[in-house]
């Protein structure tokens, strides 16, 4: 076992399981620009962390996120500095998104603007029935960010995405495990059982065929059928060679 971080993103390590913790409880975790920094470097060590199967992604005290600090945003002064704190985003978020092991987003309380988007980037978001999903961007006079506009669509279709972005309207995770939106809204009680749950289950699965699933779903949308079955061409003899592979099968055959 094993933690690290700073006071705002905390890193452990435990069990296969690597667990991102934004932190900033008093304020709902919302981001600030350090925090794009250390979210930067907290999801680079995910990814390199040999032992880490599984990634979790949470937010502290009993909220996710609440999107990013307006008050710290606003004194971002000049394009430059735009720019380079924009640039940290998306690397971050490209990393997240692709990240080659399956992510987790836990959703208690508050998942807003650039919180919500943040957590939609995980292969799985469980929320609470009760937690409060926002896309409030177009309220403040700003477009939809963290990776929104390419989400929303995909996630919930067009029609959906534009009430979601357009409207800014809120929703329980209740309704946005309804409209596609995360994976699965249960109890608050029961949450945490059901992240062990989840999590289990994927420690179970093969690695490596774990990682070539999700990579063939992810590029899925870009590819014709033509691509897509070549990559699968490309994909399925490797996996077969596996030692893993060969066990499994050899053990089914015994049943």
């Amino acid at each position: 076992m094993s933690e690290t971080g700073s006071k705002t993103v905390l890193t452990h390590l435990a069990d296969g399981v690597f667990t991102i913790t934004l932190n900033r409880p008093h304020v709902l975790n919302a981001l600030t620009i350090p925090m794009f920094h250390e979210l930067a470097e907290a999801i680079g060590q995910a990814a390199a962390e040999p032992l880490a199967r599984v990634v979790h992604l949470r937010g502290a005290g009993g909220h996710f996120c609440s999107g990013a600090d307006l008050g710290v945003l606003a004194a971002i002064s000049g394009a430059e500095q735009a720019d380079e704190v924009l640039r940290v985003i998306n690397g971050f978020l490209t990393q997240l998104h692709h990240m080659p092991k399956p992510v987790v987003a836990v959703i208690q309380g508050a998942a807003v603007g650039a919180g919500l988007n943040l957590a939609l980037h995980a292969d799985f978001v469980l929320a609470a029935e009760e937690a409060v999903l926002q896309e409030p961007f177009v309220h403040i006079g700003l477009a939809t960010d963290f990776g929104g506009t390419y989400l929303l669509p995909r996630l919930v279709g067009m029609a959906q995405a534009k009430r979601l972005a357009m409207l800014g309207e809120k929703l329980s995770g209740k309704e946005a495990e309804r409209i596609g939106l995360i994976y699965k809204a249960v109890a608050a009680d029961a949450l945490e059982a059901e992240v062990d749950r989840l999590t289990a289950a994927l420690l179970r699965l093969p690695k490596d065929a774990l990682q070539k699933v999700k990579e063939g779903i992810m590029r899925s949308p870009e590819m014709t059928l033509e691509q897509a079955l070549a990559w699968e061409k490309e994909t399925q003899p490797r996996l077969i060679q596996q030692p893993e592979f060969q066990a499994l099968v050899k053990a089914r055959l015994k049943k």
